[in-house]
């Protein structure tokens, strides 16, 4: 009798060469500059060997053993390299035009070079569209694959950009304005014969006004920021066949909000701190997978599942999130006591970009987290016991499906919970 569990063996190597020279000029200088060059190479070594127990569910005799050659009872084998090329040249100028009033302008200028190659899918006996059957010919055994069936690469380069203006009001209040544009490098998606081509690099132009303040002899701070996020040729992901993660450029988005963050010393022994954000993110272009389907003239968006119309909530991001924190310390004979307390709380979010799949994954709701925790302080020792989820409320951090959510979504949804009430205790030393 053949065991139909399957078992997954995966392992991850990454190796990480990471360089920088930076010169600056002395900071009481009016005038200063920074720059410098940036080099980086990041190596992911991957392999995953999904294993049917006990032998091979459609026979284990040559020639129909459908285990991927030289790997019994393997019925798929992931083993590949990724290697991510970066390299940068950067410099910022900074004028002090008066003793409150500075600007900046910096400019980087980036390259990028991101190569993928391997093996990935089942045997020729198994599948006549990925693993051995589209193997590049002669034959080259790649590390412990028999093949290799993908061996592709993208590159690029572009420009980011920056400017800022700080107003000092005073000795403890300022006022800034940026602008800057940062960068995501593209890369190559895993699927054999070139059927899904190498995403592009996404761009996120930040548009910011904020401040940053003391008050009352230093007992309050009070910072935050309104701004605004174009992000162009953003790129998002989706289980595609074979439950394959594919990466696509989805178009245009953009995120209004507004965050702030206070701090208030209320006695010498109570501390009260908190925060919030407010963000309106969605789609500013209608997101298609294949322009194609979506121009034809008998399109029907309720029945394809890679599109998304503007306007579209982006996914995971919730509109309200915020903080607050209490914290009371207090004398125990020689010693110091502390109580502290905190609370968290995240709106609603969506589970998903594309409508199809965020309707049958349904939303993820808001929450509410808190964590209590008490302790005492001798000399350079701590101890603390705490109660973190003291309410042992069950939240949704994630919903996902571990394949296409239209096909098995309804019974293969997975949900990722937060950590259920957990009692601890804690023990410090100061050296």
């Amino acid at each position: 009798m053949i065991n139909p569990a399957q078992t997954i063996i995966g392992r991850d190597h990454y190796t990480k060469y990471s360089h920088e020279l930076r010169v600056s000029s002395p900071k009481e200088y009016p005038l200063r500059f920074v720059g410098g060059l940036f080099l980086e190479r990041q190596v992911h070594e991957i392999l995953q060997d999904y294993v049917v127990d006990n032998g091979d569910p459609l026979g284990s005799v040559p020639p129909n053993d459908v285990s991927v050659p030289g790997w019994p009872g393997t019925l798929w084998l992931t083993d590949q390299q990724r290697v991510d090329r970066d390299k940068a040249v950067f410099g910022e100028l900074t004028y002090d035009f008066t003793d409150h009033l500075s600007a900046s302008a910096g400019l980087r200028h980036f390259t990028y070079d991101n190569t993928l190659q391997g093996f990935y899918g089942f045997s020729s006996n198994f599948s006549s569209h990925t693993g051995v059957a589209i193997c590049a010919t002669p034959f080259v055994p790649f590390h412990g694959a028999p093949c290799s069936d993908l061996d592709r690469g993208t590159s690029g380069s572009g420009n980011s950009p920056k400017l800022n203006l700080t107003y000092k009001i005073d000795h403890d209040r300022m006022i800034y304005a940026t602008y800057s544009k940062g960068f995501r490098p593209g890369g190559v998606n895993r699927n054999g014969g070139g059927t899904i081509p190498p995403y592009q690099p996404d761009y996120l132009k930040n548009y910011e006004v904020g401040w940053k303040t003391t008050w009352f002899e230093n007992r309050l701070r009070f910072n935050g920021a309104f701004f605004r996020e174009d992000w162009s040729n953003f790129q998002f992901s989706y289980l595609g066949p074979n439950s394959l993660t594919i990466i696509t450029n989805a178009g245009q988005a953009r995120i209004d909000g507004v965050e702030t963050d206070l701090e208030f010393a209320a006695t010498q022994s109570l501390t009260l701190t908190g925060g919030f954000s407010l963000l309106n993110a969605k789609l500013t272009q209608t997101f298609c997978g294949d322009p194609t389907i979506c121009n034809a003239a008998n399109f029907d968006s309720s029945t394809y599942e890679q599109y998304a119309v503007s306007g579209t909530r982006l996914p995971v991001t919730p509109k309200f999130k915020g903080n607050i924190t209490g914290r009371y310390t207090f004398p125990i004979g020689s010693y110091k006591g502390d109580v502290q307390a905190s609370a968290i709380h995240v709106g609603e979010r969506t589970s998903d970009l594309r409508t199809l799949a965020a309707d049958k994954l349904g939303d993820m709701p808001a929450y509410t987290v808190v964590d209590v925790s008490a302790g005492v302080e001798m000399k350079s020792f701590h101890y603390e016991v705490y109660v973190n989820n003291a309410f042992d409320k069950r939240a949704v951090l994630n919903r996902y499906a571990e394949c296409d959510v239209l096909l098995c979504g309804a019974i293969a949804q997975y949900i990722v919970p937060n950590q259920p009430r957990t009692i601890g205790v804690k023990f410090g030393q100061k050296f």
